[in-house]
């Protein structure tokens, strides 16, 4: 009979029955002894998933300039980015494509070069193109470049044979409802939709009681830790481990800042302002996110969502009064923005030199809107690199064009850059982890674009990853 994975079964049972936003739906990959570099980086790395298809043309439309201008505009009417008078899109120096007017803050980071944009991105497998959000999704975060694998996620392979430290107090974190799928099989990863949430709080009104006049009186809270002080069964190792994990963000004080109300809560700094008008979730999640990147707590991945790009309806454009691309628009530059400037100006220096963050989606939207004003399943995509080790500035990528001779197959973007690409730089060159062939089964002829600084290693992968196994209920 195999076993039960300890830290992932009570995550998924225990916790996820009481402690508020936390879940696990995995088990647990048991890793090769062989695998990984001499030690890993510090950075941490942030994955932000715009779920939903995000219609990368209207994000990053060509500009005036572009050579692909003219088929853009003869393809949109009702969800076109103008390039002059209201709603006009942003230009960007050095390259001939446009920012989304709404975007201005993300045009603020390019200008400083710290975010960069990569132009016909996407998944170049499988052929033909996976148009169901939940397959191509699942496709995406699993890594294997066709199909959804064996259900472990590309970040928990990287966690495995990224050679972290023995003892890492907090090093992955997923926000949401649901363990990301990218995370899947780790058992090293808390989900968390809320970071003041994560916390045993539901008992009754003797939950944090001492009475030093009565003997022996404790609140429950701290009686949870003698449940678990049995022998060490595997249900209880899972019990310590877990109480290990809320026992760590239990005292941290994850509200805001207010003088009166909240005075020992979190103040960002250099003037970070994470109240944004749309998607405050978005906002309060990436808050919580660089809180615990200040706190040092050993995070390395952290994941979060924001939703919603599903525009297959009234998408809208900057020039309506109701334009509801342009307000996702608004929430990622917002957000990202607030997220930048308070690691950037932290106490303990540029953080964001050592934090690095990739935003992807599963697949574009296609170049001919629909009539709904909106539009449709499509294929190649931008993706967006930010960091203080960004080399920033820049368009990076190419497409052969927007006319229909120059589309996959007629209609879409075509993809050039495989987004495999991209992570696997950051993964070489920032959390100086060398596997990317474990971490990617069945990615190969990789090089470096140059969008992140640092040092590159060798490309590697191994043949072990279906010959150990898994654990799991059996």
């Amino acid at each position: 009979m195999s076993k039960i994975d300890r830290r992932d079964f009570l995550k998924g049972c225990g916790v996820a029955a009481i402690a508020a936003g936390s879940s696990s739906r995995a088990f647990a990959y048991v890793a090769p002894p062989d695998i990984g570099p001499a030690a890993a980086t510090n950075d941490t790395l942030v994955i932000v998933f715009l779920r939903g298809a995000m219609d990368g043309l209207s994000l990053l439309p060509p500009g005036a300039s572009s050579p692909y201008r003219a088929d853009y505009v003869a393809a949109r009417s009702n969800t076109i980015i103008p390039v002059s008078g209201t709603g006009a899109a942003l230009p960007l120096n050095g390259t001939t494509w446009a920012l989304h007017p709404r975007a201005n803050k993300l045009r603020d980071l390019y200008n400083q070069n710290r975010l960069a944009f990569i132009v016909g991105a996407g998944q170049a497998q499988p052929i033909p193109v996976i148009r169901s959000h939940f397959d191509a999704q699942a496709n995406l975060e699993f890594g294997f470049g066709g199909g959804t694998g064996n259900n472990v996620g590309w970040l928990t392979r990287h966690l495995i044979s990224g050679g972290l430290p023995a003892v890492v107090p907090l090093p992955a974190t997923s926000f949401g409802s649901i363990t990301a799928s990218s995370l899947l099989g780790s058992s090293d990863a808390i989900t968390m939709a809320s970071a003041s949430d994560y916390r045993l709080d539901g008992f009754h009104w003797s939950w944090d009681d001492v009475d030093q006049d009565v003997p022996g009186l404790v609140g429950a809270v701290s009686r949870m830790n003698s449940l678990w002080n049995g022998n060490a069964t595997l249900l209880e190792s899972a019990g310590v481990e877990t109480l290990a994990s809320l026992d760590l963000l239990r005292p941290i004080n994850f509200g805001l800042y207010h003088a009166t109300n909240n005075p020992g809560g979190y103040q960002p700094t250099g003037g970070a302002n994470y109240d944004i008008e749309y998607n405050q979730d978005f906002a309060d999640q990436l808050r919580n996110i660089a809180q615990i990147i200040k706190l040092n707590l050993g995070m390395r991945i952290a994941t979060i969502d924001l939703g919603s790009w599903d525009t297959h309806v009234g998408q809208g454009n900057p020039t309506q009064s109701y334009d509801w691309f342009g307000n996702m628009v608004s929430s990622l530059s917002d957000g990202l923005s607030a997220f930048y400037t308070d690691l950037a100006s932290s106490g303990a220096g540029n953080l964001m030199n050592k934090t690095s963050v990739i935003v992807v989606s599963e697949f574009g939207r296609r170049v001919q809107e629909n009539a709904d004003s909106g539009t449709d399943h499509g294929y190649g995509n931008v993706m967006l690199a930010l960091g203080g080790s960004v080399n920033g500035g820049q368009v990076y990528g190419s497409i052969p064009g927007l006319g229909t001779a120059q589309l996959y197959q007629g209609t879409d973007v075509a993809v050039t850059t495989d987004y495999r690409r991209i992570i696997s730089e950051a993964l070489i060159r920032r959390m100086a982890n060398p596997n990317i062939y474990y971490v990617f089964p069945g990615y190969s002829g990789y090089t470096p674009m140059g969008v992140f600084q640092g040092p590159d290693l060798p490309p590697v992968g191994y043949d072990q990853i279906f010959a150990h196994g898994f654990e799991g209920p059996g």
